[in-house]
C-alpha cells in the first residue's frame, strides 16, 4: 500500500478545562475575601472584579492587586502576611471544586485521557492549583498570569497549542482539543482556531430551568467524540 493511501489514526482528543466557573463551585470569592477585608461588600466586589483582568494578565504583582482592593475599603496598607493571607482565601475559594466536576475529572483520568487547564488567572493561583491533589491528571495547566495574555487573546490560546503540538512532533491540532469554557467570547474564540469548543454554564450562578448542568454537556458532548468515561 503506498503511503498516501495509508490511513492515519485519529489523534486522541485532549480535554481542556476552564477552572473558574467550570471546575470550581462557584465564581463570587467576595464573601471569603470581605471577611479579612472587611467594608462596604458591594465596594469590595467592585475593586476586586475592576482589577482582576490586570492582576490575571500579570500586570500587577500582588501586593498591587490586593492592595488596590483593599484601598477601595478604606485599608490603606496591608502587610506581606495580610495580602498573603486575603491571596490564600481567594485561592482556598476557588479551589472548591463542583462535586460533579471532579467526578468528571476522576473518570477522565481512570481512562487516561490527557487533561489540561485554560485558564485567566494569576500566577499566585497558578502556584496553588499546581499543588492539589487532584491536579496529577492534569498533564499541564496554562495560565494567563504567567503568559502575559488573556482569553479571548489568541496569543494565550496559540500557546496552548504549541506546547500541546511537542507531543505530537511539533505538529498543532485543534480540532483535537475539546475545550470548555464559562464565557461565549471564550469559545467563540477558541472555535476560530479550529478547537471543538463547548460553553459550560457557570457553576454556582442560577440556571433557568431545563438547563443542563456543564457537566452533563460535557459528558454528552465527550461521548459522541468517543471519550471512554466508564
Amino acid at each position: 500500500m503506498s503511503k498516501k493511501n495509508r490511513r492515519r489514526t485519529p489523534p486522541k482528543p485532549t480535554v481542556v478545562f476552564d477552572f473558574g466557573g467550570v471546575l470550581s463551585a462557584g465564581h463570587d470569592p467576595v464573601p471569603d475575601v470581605h471577611e479579612l477585608l472587611g467594608g462596604d461588600t458591594g465596594t469590595l466586589g467592585e475593586a476586586l472584579w475592576r482589577e482582576r483582568g490586570a492582576y490575571d494578565r500579570g500586570a500587577l504583582s500582588a501586593a498591587e492587586y490586593w492592595g488596590a482592593v483593599a484601598a477601595a475599603v478604606g485599608l490603606e496598607q496591608l502587610s506581606e502576611e495580610e495580602i498573603a493571607e486575603v491571596q490564600s482565601a481567594d485561592d482556598r475559594y476557588f479551589l472548591r471544586l463542583d462535586p460533579a466536576s471532579r467526578s468528571l475529572i476522576h473518570d477522565l483520568a481512570r481512562n487516561q485521557v490527557r487533561l489540561a487547564l485554560l485558564s485567566n488567572a494569576s500566577e499566585a493561583f497558578g502556584e496553588s492549583v499546581r499543588r492539589t491533589d487532584w491536579f496529577e491528571a492534569f498533564t499541564l495547566a496554562v495560565i494567563s498570569g504567567e503568559e502575559r495574555a488573556v482569553k479571548p487573546e489568541r496569543e494565550l490560546y496559540e500557546v496552548l497549542l504549541d506546547v500541546l503540538a511537542h507531543e505530537t512532533g511539533g505538529v498543532s491540532i485543534p480540532s483535537a482539543i475539546i475545550f470548555f469554557d464559562d464565557r461565549q467570547e471564550n469559545v467563540d474564540a477558541a472555535k476560530a482556531l479550529g478547537m471543538d469548543a463547548h460553553l459550560w454554564p457557570r457553576n454556582g450562578a442560577e440556571r433557568p430551568e431545563g438547563m443542563e448542568h456543564g457537566v452533563e454537556i460535557a459528558r454528552r458532548v465527550l461521548a459522541a467524540r468517543g471519550v471512554p468515561l466508564d
